[in-house]
């Protein structure tokens, strides 16, 4: 059956990202308990902003990971050939960030792509991304370019764009700037005959939602969940855990934090700001830690690639909002959210502002 790819699906068990410090705001709001009884509720203010360099230098490992993501990887080789049916021995295409094994690279050219033209800036990786390809005698057809992609220079345009730039938060890696610049400089006009899109993935969306960290009373003790990329002065460092991890307890259903349009990238804003609410049930007890983020990839109009839940290379970013879990009001009320994703600055930088309801 046909995925209805642009859709948000619901779920009650998902993770995600970004850290944060609390300044408390009293209110004069009340709310019914679980037996109807009148409970008095105050706001406490959280804010922070995330903005991390270092995210993109990958090493073999990583690479390796990347390319047996199955659920990933196979998604985005049956989008490619989708888009390719019909134009065997026509279409040229560029790989941006072809990586060490120049995997959507190879996909394209076995796809029947007449020429492929693979950038990668990592100096090891297109060294043996070159290797890779001609061990799949597939040199007469790929071009491996080693370089920035915002700032080689093609030696032809190109009929599509393939790229796989996303991080666990979905533009935290950069992928904005550069699909914006190969949109405005590396593809041909559209064909009006073919309404198909020019780029692979067609969106990547980052999703968010509240939740209660298990172990936030002693994170800071245990080992390799902090992000390995480099906070801005004055922003935070995030928690990574696993996908499939169940260390958290969602609060709310899922929103979408972002949702990055690869067609529309050459005109769109470079920013997106979002005022999201979650609804929370009423709970004898329970505490909010912070917010999870992660990825979501729109590959095309078939097929999409989930990460909550799923095996994935791609983790949950979780933001810690305060030092310690805050109790939540026992009624049901709601948390908001106001966010920021500024695409213009290096690093790209993601506001959050939140007002939790707590016990007055």
């Amino acid at each position: 059956s046909r995925t209805d790819a642009f859709a948000l699906p619901r779920r009650s068990a998902l993770s995600g990202a970004a850290l944060l410090s609390a300044a408390p705001r009293a209110s004069a709001a009340s709310a019914s308990g679980e037996n109807g009884s009148v409970e008095p509720v105050a706001t406490l203010q959280l804010q922070k902003v995330i903005a991390e360099t270092l995210l993109d230098d990958w090493k073999l490992q990583d690479y390796e990971a990347m390319r047996d993501d199955q659920a990933r990887t196979s998604r985005f080789e049956a989008a490619i050939r989708r888009r390719l049916a019909g134009l065997e021995g026509r279409a040229t295409v560029v790989d941006i960030g072809t990586g060490s094994f120049a995997l959507l690279a190879v996909m394209a050219a076995q796809a029947g792509a007449r020429k492929v033209y693979a950038i990668e800036k990592n100096k090891a990786a297109a060294e043996r991304a070159k290797e890779w390809v001609r061990f799949r005698k597939l040199q007469d057809k790929i071009d491996i370019i080693e370089g920035d992609s915002m700032t080689v220079e093609l030696p032809e345009k190109v009929d599509f764009v393939v790229s796989e730039l996303i991080g666990s938060i979905a533009t935290q890696e950069g992928v904005e700037p550069i699909i914006r610049d190969a949109s405005q400089r590396f593809l041909k006009p559209k064909p009006a005959e073919d309404p198909r899109p020019q780029m692979i993935p067609a969106r990547c969306q980052t999703c968010i939602a509240p939740v209660e960290y298990k172990d936030h009373d002693w994170y800071q003790w245990k080992r390799g969940l902090q992000s390995r990329g480099k906070p801005e002065p004055g922003s935070l460092r995030p928690l990574r855990l696993e996908s499939r991890t169940r260390d958290l307890t969602f609060l709310s259903e899922p929103q979408l934090l972002e949702d990055f349009d690869y067609a529309t990238a050459g005109t769109a804003e470079r920013s997106q700001e979002r005022h999201l609410t979650f609804e929370l049930p009423a709970a004898a007890t329970r505490r909010f830690s912070g917010f999870a983020m992660w990825s979501r990839v729109v590959v095309d109009e078939e097929d999409v690639v989930e990460v909550s839940g799923q095996k994935s290379h791609w983790a949950y970013v979780v933001a810690l909002m305060s030092e310690k879990p805050v109790d939540l009001a026992p009624t049901s009320g709601r948390i908001e959210l106001d966010s920021r994703a500024d695409y213009a600055t290096l690093p790209v930088r993601y506001e959050l502002r939140a007002t939790v309801p707590v016990p007055a």
